[in-house]
């Protein structure tokens, strides 16, 4: 009985033109070999860039391409706490958001923040730039509020409801 896998021709068969198969020293010969040097270099680099990562998570640096940490950092509940900027006008009380999401105002208002902690100067300073970013005249403003907000999403709603509100700074800009 004649096998399909007989020895003749299960061997590999090179074309003529080829050249011959190479063994393994002469791979082991022609394989690159790491100096000292490219070892010290891949381990400065691996270590560096773990420290980076390490450093701005920890300091929660927004340092591009090491950002957005923030991104998946919060806990998603049924609750959750903001802070927002109210200008009270004449025509009534309004919330300070940006009329183009392009805007700075989209990505500062991280910093509301800081506003309770910062001197009455840059509290006028950051309300006045914050006024301008939304579009609203400082000079028609008669103070900015900076509230705490609760709002709770019930289950199976899908509008979040207003619990409580409190005033955290009250600013004259």
């Amino acid at each position: 009985m004649t096998h399909r896998n007989d020895a003749r021709t299960a061997q590999s068969r090179r074309p003529a033109w080829a050249a011959p198969w190479p063994d393994a020293t002469t791979r082991a010969a022609t394989a690159p070999v790491a100096t000292p040097t490219d070892r010290r270099r891949a381990r400065l680099v691996t270590y560096g860039l773990l420290l980076t990562l390490l450093f701005t998570a920890a300091a929660e640096a927004e340092l591009w391409p090491f950002t957005a940490y923030r991104l998946f950092s919060e806990v998603r509940t049924g609750t959750t706490v903001s802070l927002d900027l109210v200008a009270a006008t004449a025509e009534g009380d309004v919330v300070v958001q940006p009329g183009d999401r392009a805007a700075p105002l989209v990505t500062t208002t991280r910093q509301y923040q800081d506003l309770a902690a910062a001197t009455p100067e840059r509290r006028r300073e950051m309300v006045t730039a914050w006024l301008g970013l939304a579009g609203i005249d400082p000079g028609t403003v008669r103070s900015v509020r900076l509230e705490r907000t609760v709002r709770t999403l019930p289950a199976g709603a899908d509008e979040w409801i207003e619990r409580s509100r409190e005033t955290v700074v009250d600013v004259m800009p």
